[in-house]
């Protein structure tokens, strides 16, 4: 079996591996990425209506990369962000305008993000391999790790001097690394649909914590908004029975009537829900990327963004430190022991306080009882009335923290536009 080499394979598509595939391949790397689906056909997911919630910082890496574009026409802004509990006391508003900001964030369709990376890929010279899969993972030589994968024509052999595994929350390259993984299955399910709000959403989207668990709508393109309703298991089974008018009858009863009546737009899904953290993302010239590293509660709408940030932070992490000026400079070799081990303390307090964070939401509001209940109320009016507190959650909201800008402005300007 001939074995075919790479300087960086990347094992699962999706929005992380297909961001990472890209833009590692403008920075001069041979990239092949593997990815599970069929190649895709033009409108062939044109009922899809999944939306990416993007945090500013998100949109604002893509925009550098030059990737914003091709995206912006179909994206609905965050302009506001109401944060509230059911039955008690506190609410915080985080308003862009405040901060001098047009948006917190964006909502991009699926069906407009998907197909520009897709496009972005083809552009940027990336040996995309669809219908493969991994079927192991063999030893390092000679600076260069195997790896084995069953595409359409059968089983090959490969070698890349770096493997990334984007393959999701149960990450089959995770487990052939043998890396380790902590885990915790909530006591709860996420059901995910759209609806139709009478009233105009103004680009607001809110996220109200219930005695079930949190309860997100995000606003969507035409007026939808995205309903993300965190509930124990057993009520989503049951809730997922009832015909449309019922559901939304319910949800309206626990959301209220701000923006009037909610009418169905759309399929429901349910979701399981998993945290899943790999405290050590990093093994022998490999190295784990978004949901195969960290899988978080989907409360605040933090797990894509952080994904994407471990992108972000790799290209920061295999730029040469010497020299100054011009188009940046790359490692020659990107699986390189201390580059891994950069990366893997730069991500370390983001990941760490994401995973920390969303936990806490997701459990320790959901008995917020008597006392406690008055507490959480009081700081949340609190932070709503004390400016440096309000633009630290919103910072926080809007993931503005360190990018490498200047890096991701400098690469060879990419050419999606029109594909997208």
């Amino acid at each position: 079996m001939t074995e075919q080499r790479s300087d960086i394979a990347i094992v699962g598509g999706g929005p992380v591996g297909g961001l990472a595939a890209c833009t590692l391949a403008r920075a001069g790397y041979a990239v092949t990425l593997f990815e599970r689906g069929v190649s895709p056909v033009p409108n062939a997911h044109a009922n899809d209506t999944r939306g990416y919630a993007l945090a500013a910082g998100t949109v604002q890496f893509l925009d550098d990369l030059g990737y914003w574009a091709p995206l912006a026409e179909r994206a609905t802004a965050i302009r506001s962000i109401v944060v509230s509990r059911r039955g008690g006391l506190g609410r915080v508003h985080l308003n862009a305008a405040d901060h001098g900001r047009h948006a917190l964030g964006q909502v991009v369709p699926a069906v407009a993000l998907e197909p520009m990376l897709d496009a972005a890929c083809r552009e940027a010279g990336v040996d995309v391999r669809y219908e493969s899969t991994l079927a192991g993972v063999g030893e390092v030589t000679d600076g260069r790790r195997e790896l084995c994968i069953h595409g359409t024509e059968g089983e090959g052999a490969w070698s890349a001097r770096l493997i990334l595994a984007a393959d999701g929350i149960g990450s089959p390259t995770r487990k052939a690394l043998g890396l380790p993984v902590n885990r915790h299955r909530y006591a709860a399910d996420a059901l995910v649909f759209d609806v139709q709000p009478a009233r105009p959403h103004n680009g607001q989207a809110f996220e109200r914590f219930t005695d079930e668990g949190p309860l997100a709508l995000l606003p969507q393109a035409d007026g939808r908004m995205n309903v993300v309703w965190v509930a124990p298991p057993e009520a989503c089974e049951r809730r997922l029975e009832l015909n449309g008018a019922e559901r939304l009858q319910e949800l309206q009863a626990r959301f209220g009537w701000t923006l009037g009546r909610l009418q169905p737009a759309g399929r429901v899904v349910r979701f399981p829900l998993e945290r899943v953290h790999a405290p050590e993302p990093v093994a022998e010239r490999a190295l784990l990327l978004g949901n195969a590293a960290h899988s978080v509660h989907p409360v605040a709408g933090q797990g894509l963004n952080l994904s994407l940030r471990d992108v972000a932070t790799l290209l920061g992490a295999l730029r040469e430190r010497h020299g100054q000026g011009g188009a940046p400079r790359f490692v020659a070799d990107p699986g390189a022991s201390d580059t891994l081990a950069a990366y893997a303390q730069a991500r370390r307090n983001d990941v760490n306080g994401v995973v920390a964070a969303t936990d806490f939401l997701a459990r320790g509001m959901l008995h917020a009882a008597g006392l406690r209940g008055h507490a959480l109320g009081s700081g949340m009016m609190a932070v709503d009335r004390l400016r440096p507190a309000r633009d630290r959650l919103a910072r926080a909201a809007m993931g503005l923290g360190a990018l490498p800008r200047h890096t991701a402005r400098q690469l060879t300007r990419p050419d999606v536009g029109s594909k997208a």
